[in-house]
Formats: structure tokens, sequence, C-alpha cells
């Protein structure tokens, strides 16, 4: 658009974007006041990307006219960018605790099959004395005197695991097996 033009045309837009290459500025700011009036102060936003700048810096005083430069696009772009870095490490931190959290369900896995097994051997104790009970009682044996063998037997047989790895970690002088162990079977206040 022709520099003559600009009186003329100005009071009918709301957007002006300049980026030419003219030396010194060609929107001033008696243009701009001039059609605000014409305009009944309708606002107008102006964006000069030129450089150097082709509309005056004392445009943006005037209370309807929003000005935005090369400067002021360069500062929303790095206000953006400390956004997103802000963002970026509130999702990396985020990623973190949930990959802890993965990890320890992940690990628990292991453990649950563990303990299922735990489980399963302390049954099959548990069924193979009882078994071994019920035939003595069908053949006529005192039932106070079996339930005590019951309850001895599967005692015994139930702390035999524990009490071997409890005297191996100790011959050994494994202060942390003896630890792990110890709070395992429940042992830590007993001490």
């Amino acid at each position: 658009m022709a520099g003559e033009c600009l009186p003329d045309v100005l009071p009918d837009v709301d957007l002006v974007i300049s980026s030419t290459a003219s030396p010194l500025p060609i929107l001033g700011k008696g243009m701009v006041e001039r059609a605000l009036r014409q305009r009944k102060y309708k606002p107008m936003l102006l964006i000069d990307i030129a450089v150097p700048r082709d509309i005056e810096e004392e445009v943006g005083e005037l209370s309807d006219a929003y000005l935005y430069t090369v400067d002021d696009l360069q500062n929303i772009v790095e206000e953006n960018q400390r956004h997103r870095e802000q963002a970026a490490r509130h999702a990396e931190q985020i990623v973190l605790e949930e990959r802890e959290q993965f990890m320890g369900w992940f690990k628990g896995l292991s453990a649950q099959s563990l303990v299922r097994t735990y489980r399963q051997k302390a049954d099959e104790i548990r069924q193979e004395q009882l078994a071994l009970i019920l035939k003595q009682l069908e053949q006529g044996g005192d039932p106070v005197r079996l339930m005590s063998q019951l309850s001895e037997q599967l005692t015994n047989k139930l702390i035999h695991s524990p009490t071997e790895a409890l005297r191996h970690a100790g011959e050994k002088d494994d202060k942390e097996g003896l630890m792990l162990l110890t709070q395992a079977l429940g042992l830590e206040n007993n001490n």
C-alpha cells in the first residue's frame, strides 16, 4: 500500500501489520490519533515487525491503540518458552513419580509369586500333618495328645527353614541377613 494512502484507509482497519524496509517510521502518533478519532475510538491493533520500526513508539501511549513490536513478540516467545520449560519439568516430575509407582508395583509381582509359593508350602505342611493326625484319631488315638502332637509338628515344620536361615546367617556373621530375617519373622521387639 502506498504511504500516501495510509491516512485515508487507516480509519477503516482494525488490524495493521507492518514490515517494510523504510529507514524511518511510516505511521506516526498523530496519524493514528486522527484515525482513532474518525473511528470514534474503536480499538486498533498494530503489529510492527520491521527493523527499524515502521510505527512510532509513542503510538503505544494512545489508549485505544494496541502496539506490539518485534521486542514484544520476542518477550511473548520467551515467556511462552519459560512456561513450556516449567511445564516440561512438571511433566518430567510426574513421569518420575509414576515410574517409581510402576516399578514398585512391578517389583512386587515377583514378591507376590514368592508369597503365593510360601503359603502353598505352608498349606501342604498343614494338610500333611492333619492327615497323619486324623488317621491316628481314626485308629483310636488320644485326641488331646494328638492335638498337642499336631501343634508341635506344625510348629517344627513351619519354623524349620527360617531357623536354618537364622543359623546360617549367624555362622557367616551376616548382620544384614540377620536384620532382614529378624524383621521378616517379627522378632525385632523380642531382643
